[in-house]
């Protein structure tokens, strides 16, 4: 493949490998992108609630036909798929146009967020989602509403420390 291609989906997995120096699982970047799309990043992707939290079927589908077509590979890794891009010399990675003016957001998600566990991102975006979803938007709502989710995954004072990353994205509870 020679050229550039614009695709945000591999020109996040690429911010990722670059910026923390390994490929990022499945479900950790389903997260990422959540996050993103959190702080404002026009990413377009739908999400509903999954065994592991948020979840995008249509991101998933996408990050698979980028695997049919050899943009990316899937490499299991102990308990996770890791993400890759697969190594094109001649070609470059872009955002698609509409998404340059947020890469700044994107890069600063990815370094916020660096060497957190897929679990801890699991939590946060559980609790961001239960606070999206919940008409009574307090600190107690939302530690009630991610003990409803996942049971008893997390403890409570553990979801409560989650809590305090609210201000990154702007929500105060």
């Amino acid at each position: 493949m020679e050229g550039c291609l614009k695709n945000n989906i591999a020109y996040i997995v690429q911010q990722i490998n670059e910026l923390w120096g390994e490929s990022p699982g499945k479900k950790a970047f389903q997260k990422l992108v959540f996050l993103m799309i959190e702080k404002k990043v026009p990413l377009h992707y739908e999400y509903g609630l999954h065994f592991y939290g948020p979840y995008s079927a249509t991101l998933d589908a996408e990050a698979n036909f980028l695997n049919a077509d050899g943009v990316l590979s899937f490499n299991c890794e102990g308990n996770s798929h890791r993400i890759r891009i697969n190594n094109h010399d001649e070609m470059t990675i872009e955002p698609e146009d509409y998404l340059v003016a947020y890469t700044d957001t994107i890069t600063n998600v990815l370094k916020h967020f660096k060497g957190r566990s897929p679990s801890d991102l699991e939590l946060l975006s559980t609790a961001i989602y239960a606070y999206n979803h919940l008409e009574d938007k307090t600190k107690e709502s939302v530690v009630d509403g991610v003990l409803k989710i996942k049971g008893s995954k997390y403890a409570k004072n553990y979801i409560i420390n989650s809590l305090r990353e609210f201000t990154y994205f702007d929500i105060v509870i």
